[in-house]
């Protein structure tokens, strides 16, 4: 989806005497065979059940491709009972946020919070504060209260900056607060709190029901944590994810694909959390490259692997379980060897656009949300090759844009268009490397 703020700064539009060309095929990979090996076997399950059984969790379901693969319960559990989830509460703000810039709540990410917020006009800081960075948790603001708890909507608003915005990441409930403040403004009076519109936008939808939720003394819902589920309700949420937002058993598409997928790209501050949801490291777990994982107290796991079509749910019963319980090792149980990789390349894109506003090149194109065989796949960003010749033999890099947003503006090439004709073509990268053609 375009960026309101990188479009809103152009001001004016005209057509650039060059052709946009697909389909070169000095630039396309060799193409993957794109299997989709059976990543969980009845041998690995047990060796999963062994593993989080030992580390504490009294639960555990896998589903592959939306069917049921690795179930387990322990003592005092069952796929009934329901636990805490603690700070994997967290990743419900991502889809929330998303729904409400689909909804034309807001802007986008990178909407001034202060606009709905005058109480931070006359601060320096907050009044940079974008939402992007809120639930990036980059915002500069302190992340805990002086003395812990968890503030009310209005206390989390008063707690000061101690950074400025985008150069400091800190982890806590204060961030999730005002951005449930946030949203009760914005949302008022058509719904009472964040939780109703969450229920009514996302959860009615795809009939995924929770069992309790945490208020504070304002009797606002908590967003950083607080809500408790039972596992074969919770999975839903995280199969809704993998499918990019699409719901297949209502044919409807929840939440657009490139505004959920913008919660899991990494910030330029913290290498491994997106917007609400945690990113494997660069270079880390590589079987799960395209992972992200919703993490809680007492070691509660979400983990959402779409080359994998896994979605796995892990629970405790205590907040001081699962001390020595690793995301590496149960992974290693979990998946069959040899170690499943993602080898599909994305999609092709399509439908170039390129407008030149003075000197400034502005390209448009239609998203890549899916792999060569149509699996929903996770973008990690996209390269801009130009080149003389129409067979791109002469291509050169143009450049590179990270993220799912299918726009982009380079400064001053415009200025270099000549009566030549130029050829122009966009190529996605997925998460875990592979480039499309």
């Amino acid at each position: 989806m375009r960026s309101a703020a990188r479009w809103h700064a152009i001001a004016t539009i005209c057509w650039v005497h060059v052709l946009a060309f697909f389909g070169a095929a000095s630039l396309r990979p060799a193409v993957a065979q794109c299997a989709y090996p059976t990543p969980v076997t009845p041998e690995t399950c047990e060796d999963a059940k062994q593993y989080n059984a030992q580390t504490g969790g009294v639960s555990l379901l896998v589903w592959v491709d939306g069917q049921v693969v690795c179930e387990d319960y322990g003592a005092g559990s069952g796929p009934e009972v329901a636990h805490e989830l603690w700070s994997c509460t967290k990743s419900f703000s991502g889809a929330i946020a998303a729904a409400a810039v689909e909804d034309g709540l807001i802007s986008s990410w990178d909407e001034l919070l202060v606009g709905t917020i005058p109480e931070w006009q006359e601060d320096e800081w907050k009044s940079q504060v974008t939402l992007r960075q809120l639930l990036t948790l980059t915002s500069g603001i302190q992340a805990e209260m002086d003395g812990g708890g968890t503030p009310t909507y209005a206390q989390s608003i008063l707690v000061p900056a101690t950074h400025e915005p985008g150069t400091f990441w800190e982890y806590g409930s204060v961030p999730y607060q005002i951005f449930g403040e946030f949203m009760r403004r914005k949302l008022e009076p058509s719904y009472v709190d964040p939780l109703a519109y969450f229920e009514d936008r996302v959860l009615n939808p795809i009939e995924a029901v929770y069992e309790g939720w945490t208020r504070g003394e304002d009797n606002m819902p908590h967003l950083p944590w607080g809500s408790q589920w039972v596992p074969r309700q919770w999975i839903k949420y995280g199969e809704l994810v993998r499918l990019g937002g699409h719901w297949p058993p209502a044919g409807q598409q929840i939440v657009t694909q490139e505004l959920l997928d913008a919660a899991y790209h990494r910030s330029a501050v913290k290498a491994d959390y997106g917007l609400t949801w945690w990113l494997p490291l660069p270079g880390s777990v590589t079987k799960s490259c395209d992972a992200v994982m919703a993490f809680g107290l007492g070691t509660q796991k979400l983990y959402v692997i779409r080359s994998l079509k896994l979605v796995a749910v892990r629970q405790t019963a205590a907040p001081w379980a699962g001390l020595n319980f690793s995301d590496d090792v149960f992974l290693d149980q979990l998946l069959a060897p040899p170690n499943p990789q993602d080898d599909c390349a994305p999609a092709e894109a399509s439908d170039l656009l390129l407008q030149r506003s003075d000197i400034d090149l502005v390209f448009d194109w239609a998203a890549v949300n899916a792999d060569l065989t149509g699996n929903t796949e996770l973008v990690a960003g996209y390269d801009l090759y130009y080149a003389r010749e129409p067979d791109f033999s002469d291509a050169i890099p143009l450049t590179s844009t990270s993220g799912p947003d299918s726009a982009t503006l380079v400064p001053g090439e415009g200025s270099a268009a000549g009566p030549e004709i130029t050829y122009y073509q966009v190529r996605a990268r997925d998460k875990c490397g592979n480039v499309g053609p």
